[in-house]
This record gives C-alpha cells, sequence and structure tokens, in this order.
C-alpha cells in the first residue's frame, strides 16, 4: 500500500513538472516563439495561432491521459512489483519520448511556416553576434567552486572521530553514506564549474546590459549550487552526529537528512525563477535588443551546428537548461550511451526483480549444513554453528533497516540490522507463520513457508541433525 501512495505521488509531481517545463503555454518572448525566430506580428497571424491551438490541444490531452495511467500502472504495486518497476520504467521513457514529440513537432511546423513565409525574425534580429567586452568576462563571473572543496572537507571531518570510522569501517550503511555525499559534493561542483566557464551570451547591443545579464545569471546559479553543496555537507554532518551505539541511525535521523538534502532543489528552482524574471525585468527596459536567429541548427528541436565548437549550449525549452550539440561526436556517443544505459537497466532490474519474486524461498538440509535458497542469495549454515533453533510466530519487535536484497510487502529476503538485534538474515514471507528462527554467531536466520506444517517439519529436522553430530 505505502509503495502504491508513493509512486502515486511521485508520477503526478513528475507530471507536473513536465508539463510546467514542456507542456505550459508558450508565450511570444525575446522574438521568438516556442524557439522560432519571428515578427510579433507573424505570431499574431491565424496560421500561427492554430498551430499552436492544436499544439496546446494535444498537450493537455497527452497529460491528461498520462495522469490516468499512471495511476492503473501503481496497482501493479498490489500484483507483483516486478511487473509494475518494468511497466512504470517504460511508462516513464514514453511520457519522455511523447513530451519531445509533440513540442518538437510543433517547433518544425512553426520553422516550415516562417522559412515558407520568409520571415526574418524580429527586428534586431542577427545569425550571429559577438560582444568581445562581454566574452573577456566569462570564467570570472559568480562565485569559486572552489568552495566546494570546503564541503568535501566539511563531509570528511567527522572521520577524524573514532566512532565514527569504526562505523564507516564495519558498516556498509557507513561506506555507502560517505560515499553518496562525496559524489553529490562532487557533481554539484563540476555543474558550479561549468556553468562558470560556459560563454557568455549577447542579447543587446549594449556591452553593459550584456555583462549586466551574464553576470546576474552566474551570481545566481553559482550561489545556488553553493548553497547545494553546503546543504549536502550539513545533511551528512548531522547525520553522524546521529551514529549510536551499536552504529544504528534512526528513522527521524533519517527522515531531517532527507528534508536537508531536498534543500538544493528549493535552491536549484528559486534561482530558476530569480533568473527569469530579472533578465525578463533587464530585457524590457533595453531600447536596443538583439536577437540572434540561428532557427536553422535548431529546425529539428535539437541544436546541431557542425561550426559551433561548444558541447553544450542554453536550450530554447528552458533558458536555464543546456542541451548538447548533436554535430558534436561526443554527444552523439553520449546519446547512444544513454539509450544503452537505459535499456540495460530495464533489463537487468526486471530480470533481478522478477526473479526475485517468482523464485520460492527453500530449505533443504544436507549432511553438514542448512542451506536455504531464495531469488536473491542463498545462505549456507554449518550444524556446527548454530547455537540455537526454535519457532516463533512472528519477528521480534524491532526497527529494522534493509542492508541489502528485498523488501517489498510481500517478502523481506536478504540483510537487514535492528537496532536491538543486530544484523541477522531474513527469508520471510511477511504474511505467513511461523517463522522458523536459527541463531548463529553471525545473528539470527529467519526463515518461514507458505506451505502449512513446513517450517515446524525443518524445525524437527535440524534439532534431529543436531543431535546426531552431538552424538559423534
Amino acid at each position: 500500500m505505502m509503495m502504491f501512495w508513493i509512486f502515486l505521488i511521485v508520477d503526478l509531481f513528475t507530471i507536473g513538472i513536465f508539463y510546467a517545463v514542456y507542456g505550459g503555454k508558450r508565450e511570444y518572448s525575446e522574438g521568438m516563439l516556442m524557439g522560432v525566430h519571428m515578427p510579433r506580428s507573424a505570431a499574431e497571424s491565424s496560421e500561427v495561432s492554430g498551430i499552436m491551438k492544436q499544439y496546446r490541444k494535444r498537450t493537455v490531452r497527452f497529460y491528461l491521459w498520462n495522469g490516468i495511467i499512471s495511476a492503473v500502472i501503481c496497482l501493479l504495486n498490489f500484483w507483483y512489483v516486478s511487473v509494475f518497476i518494468v511497466v512504470w520504467i517504460l511508462w516513464l521513457i514514453e511520457i519522455c519520448a511523447g513530451a519531445m514529440i509533440l513540442l518538437f513537432a510543433a517547433h518544425r511546423k512553426l520553422y516550415d511556416l516562417k522559412v515558407e513565409r520568409g520571415w526574418v525574425g524580429s527586428g534586431g534580429s542577427r545569425i550571429m553576434a559577438a560582444d568581445t567586452r562581454t566574452s573577456a568576462g566569462a570564467g570570472k563571473m559568480g562565485l569559486s567552486p572552489w568552495w566546494h572543496v570546503l564541503f568535501a572537507a566539511l563531509i570528511l571531518m567527522p572521520c577524524l572521530i573514532p566512532g565514527i570510522r569504526t562505523f564507516i569501517r564495519t558498516s556498509a550503511e557507513g561506506r555507502i553514506l560517505l560515499m553518496t555525499s562525496l559524489a553529490v559534493c562532487l557533481v554539484f561542483a563540476a555543474l558550479h564549474a561549468v556553468l562558470r566557464r560556459t560563454r557568455n551570451r549577447v542579447y543587446s547591443e549594449d556591452s553593459g546590459l550584456n555583462t549586466e545579464i551574464n553576470r546576474m545569471q552566474k551570481n545566481a546559479w553559482s550561489w545556488a549550487l553553493a548553497g547545494c553543496g553546503a546543504f549536502n555537507a550539513l545533511g551528512y554532518l548531522y547525520l553522524a552526529g546521529c551514529v549510536e551505539n551499536g552504529n544504528w541511525i534512526g528513522s527521524w535521523a533519517y527522515t531531517v537528512y532527507f528534508m536537508l538534502e531536498s534543500v538544493p532543489v528549493l535552491f536549484l528552482i528559486g534561482g530558476m525563477v530569480y533568473i527569469r524574471s530579472k533578465r525578463a525585468k533587464l530585457l524590457a527596459a533595453d531600447p536596443a535588443p538583439l536577437y540572434i536567429d540561428d532557427d536553422v541548427y535548431w529546425k529539428n528541436g535539437w541544436y546541431s551546428n557542425p561550426n559551433d565548437k561548444r558541447l553544450l549550449v542554453q536550450d530554447w525549452i528552458c533558458p536555464w537548461n543546456y542541451t548538447s550539440n548533436m554535430a558534436r561526436p561526443a554527444a552523439k556517443v553520449f546519446l547512444v550511451l544513454t539509450v544503452v544505459l537505459v535499456a540495460g537497466i530495464l533489463v537487468v532490474t526486471g530480470t533481478m526483480l522478477a526473479r526475485f519474486e517468482l523464485t520460492p524461498i527453500g530449505l533443504e538440509l544436507t549432511q553438514d549444513s542448512v542451506e536455504i535458497t531464495s531469488g536473491y542469495s542463498d545462505l549456507t549454515v554449518g550444524y556446527e554453528d548454530i547455537r540455537d533453533v526454535g519457532l516463533r510466530e512472528e519477528l521480534p519487535d524491532d526497527d529494522y533497516k534493509r542492508v541489502n536484497g528485498g523488501d517489498t510487502d510481500q517478502m523481506l529476503v536478504g540483510r537487514f540490522k535492528g537496532k536491538e538485534t543486530g544484523n541477522c538474515r531474513m527469508y520471510i514471507y511477511t504474511e505467513y507463520s511461523p517463522i522458523l528462527e536459527i541463531t548463529t554467531a553471525d545473528g539470527p536466520v529467519y526463515v518461514n513457508s507458505r506451505t502449512d506444517g513446513e517450517a515446524e517439519k525443518w524445525y524437527e529436522e535440524i534439532r534431529e541433525m543436531i543431535g546426531k553430530k552431538n552424538q559423534l
């Protein structure tokens, strides 16, 4: 039930973001409509209005149907999670591709109409423009990305504490948290460096205004990314401070951690909104606007200019977003690798989840050990390693966290850690009892069966085998 609601909320949130970015109402701005430069009179013509009306109608229908379909797909959580995940990934690919196809198709119609009618853009438009004064300042605007070195040092600072070092050395959870925080820090630093060094854009014949707009944008982005890095470090420092005896981090600590890690999203959204609003105000007061009519390189919706050496360029869909120059070999390689990676993830994820859910939990006794099999991992326990064996109606009342394996409404399989129980293994069907508990030096092992009486049978057989071994 929980997964149903989580994914339903995520789906609706995703659809809302896609609609706001790609499906929202397109206004004539900065001498262009939907990325196509044309005079305002052309943008208000009946032909263009008809194209925009048709695009608007198809877009609303597309996102409405995707909202309904996503809710239906979430119902698969009550059947097999493996089937749900595969279908959900396919749906995510569909909405990404569909949103782009709708947008690019309308963009191409407007471009073809522009070429057919001979529209040359609004007044002040140019094929290309350069501002040497503004270009000379590229890479010198905004905060330095070296601030992220400080944030990385803050993340590493808890390693000076012996207890934290022990937590990282002995716990996979500790290592994962540290490496994840450092990786996120590196991503923010890389984005900061790339955006700061991105070539300045020419907006006006006024060189001073160009410098002001580009400085404003890079200052906003650099402060936003510095804030992202700071809160990422703060989140890890808070979590490190919550490590309890026994290398345990409670659920509330993780809740606060995820809240702190979500703050960077607000910084990025706030930066986008601020840049858009501030730039519009500055350009509205410009008596000599300058528009770069490079539509021929965007005619298919994506950028392809063999004469441009840049790999990343500002996107026409979102002024704060960047896209690849598809005329560059590196962009094509990246696209192919992305497609292969997504296809690989789909195949591997579907195969692993199907194996996890469809392979039954089993237990067999050999002359020397107890062998437990499942769709995730198997376990062999020698009779000499068994300290005790018993039956219980349910798991001990404890706060468990999954270390690896799978955790669904129907099954618990893999390594888990309880606040009181400590490390343990579970091979459990959640709706069935009793549960066989095998106590070992490495922690308890819990296993049960969907077949009535089978867990009791395992219990008696294990006790019998241990008794025989003790008599030898």
